[in-house]
């Protein structure tokens, strides 16, 4: 691998930070797979979008649909984002760029995942 200039270590870095907050807003999903545990979810490699698979499936009906289309593109942009740095590691693109383009795609994903269940939590009340 090649030395990455600052702006690309900093791309990479908002990159990294906007896949965890996504990882938080599907462990809060997920939470009650872990009695409401959302700490215990996020702590977890992995759990909180195994636990946000498992809790979207009992959505309600005219939402489910909805909440699993979302889940699942988080998943896909996850992916995207450690595919990205694992081919950075091989030789592939490393470039600011790219990792600002995949980060703002992880922070839109999380926006429409948290702003669905906000407004169905505030609809419950």
């Amino acid at each position: 691998m090649e030395k990455l200039s600052e702006g690309t270590l900093a791309a990479i870095g908002r990159m990294t930070v906007a896949a965890v907050e996504l990882e938080h807003v599907l462990a809060w999903i997920g939470a009650d797979q872990a009695g409401g545990d959302v700490e215990a979810v996020f702590g977890r490699a992995g759990e909180p979008l195994r636990a946000a698979r498992g809790s979207v499936l009992f959505a309600a009906a005219d939402r489910r649909e909805e909440y699993v289309r979302l889940v699942e593109a988080a998943a896909a942009q996850l992916a995207i984002s450690q595919g990205a740095l694992r081919a950075m590691w091989r030789g592939g693109r490393a470039d600011a760029e790219q990792f600002d383009e995949i980060a703002a795609m992880l922070l839109r994903c999380g926006n429409e995942l948290e702003s669905m269940v906000t407004a169905d939590l505030g609809a419950r009340r």
